[in-house]
């Protein structure tokens, strides 16, 4: 779905967020969703708060002015402390209770960077399986005739150069998830040189183990600590037995999933982004907590436009329908539980399961601090 980009004003957290995420590759959240002071979001990276309640109300001007009693506001300054702590402290996306407060924490990540450096016939199917997991993927090799559109049509990145200038050509990312498959232990070695000094999700080698001890020889007499070296998945991928091209890119991938999902995180949606971009008031539906089967995991998001128009998914269905119908009412922060057991025939479902929404009510410009 297609949305109209609004002239540039005052932002939103969300615009915010997706700022940073789009800047940084990951940004960190979190919202209160009980007490008072549910509604106040924090995000970590700008070190901002933001209220996305009604702030036509005694609670909305103490966080808007900083207006009250003494009491009040160091009771504001400190659910504003745990906010906080539960933000740095939590590993992923998911609740946090934080003494009384109970605290949805999201990790937002652009689609995960697979930056597969050599081109050589290992990369291909890398390559191929990475874009169907949802990869944006580059692939860079020292040799100008390996990395071309013919033996790569569908990666959306093809470098040709030394590997030396890695760090020129590919900036670094914090989800970024690094397969080093060059053709020789020069090569690993420079490529390991680089990765280590930059942040990343994933980084792993191929080779023997003769190769991989050689080059792990090198980095170890230039200075690299024992912690780092240890942060290397070599020889890469799950000990599945791969001998063909296409079975060592499964084991790779598979190792490489394995990681990623080892917590919850929030892939932005575009086409949420795109609507909150738009600069038109919403409520966004969140799934903040899913307990069986459910057709969309923790994190899913669709936003809802005060029309009726929606953007994004939670999984189809009656209670896709029956949130967009609720979110056109909601004037604050709320949360709704659906149940999608015995009655899961009622929403229209065939899974069974709970599924726990956020509703935040999204204003063109919602008051920061």
């Amino acid at each position: 779905m297609l949305f109209k980009q609004k002239a540039k004003g005052k932002a939103n957290m969300y615009q915010k967020i997706y700022d940073v995420v789009e800047k940084n590759g990951r940004a960190k959240t979190g919202i209160v969703l009980n007490g008072k002071y549910a509604g106040l979001k924090y995000l970590a990276e700008a070190d901002c708060f933001a209220y996305a309640g009604d702030e036509n109300t005694e609670t909305g001007d103490e966080i808007r002015n900083g207006t009250g009693t003494i009491a009040k506001l160091a009771l504001l300054q400190g659910i504003k402390e745990q906010l906080k702590s539960a933000v740095t402290e939590a590993a992923g996306t998911g609740i946090v209770k934080n003494k009384e407060q109970e605290i949805f924490v999201e990790t937002y990540e652009k689609n995960p960077r697979l930056i597969i450096l050599g081109g050589g016939h290992v990369s291909l199917p890398v390559a191929e399986i990475g874009r169907l997991l949802g990869f944006h993927v580059t692939v860079m090799d020292d040799r100008e005739d390996f990395v071309t559109r013919e033996r790569f049509p569908l990666v959306e990145e093809l470098i040709a150069g030394d590997f030396e200038t890695m760090s020129e050509k590919i900036p670094p990312y914090e989800n970024a998830y690094y397969v080093v498959v060059t053709r020789g232990h020069l090569g690993d070695t420079t490529c390991a040189r680089e990765i280590l000094k930059r942040p990343f999700a994933y980084f792993g080698m191929i080779g023997s183990k003769t190769k991989v001890r050689i080059t792990m020889e090198k980095l170890r007499a230039e200075g690299f600590t024992e912690e780092q070296l240890a942060s290397v998945h070599a020889p890469i991928g799950l000990p599945i037995g791969g001998q063909m091209p296409a079975e060592i890119a499964v084991s790779i991938l598979a190792e490489i999933v394995q990681e990623k999902n080892r917590f919850f995180r929030t892939y932005c949606d575009e086409d949420v982004e795109a609507a909150i971009r738009c600069g038109v008031p919403g409520t966004m539906v969140t799934i903040i907590e899913k307990k069986g089967s459910s057709p969309r995991g923790t994190g899913s998001k669709m936003f809802v436009f005060r029309d009726g128009r929606t953007a994004g998914s939670i999984g189809g269905g009656k209670v896709e329908f029956e949130a967009g119908k609720y979110a056109l009412e909601v004037k604050k922060v709320e949360t709704k539980i659906y149940e999608l057991g015995q009655d899961a025939g009622d929403l229209g479902m065939i899974c069974g399961g709970t599924v726990w929404a956020l509703f935040e009510p999204c204003c063109v410009g919602d008051h920061r601090q």
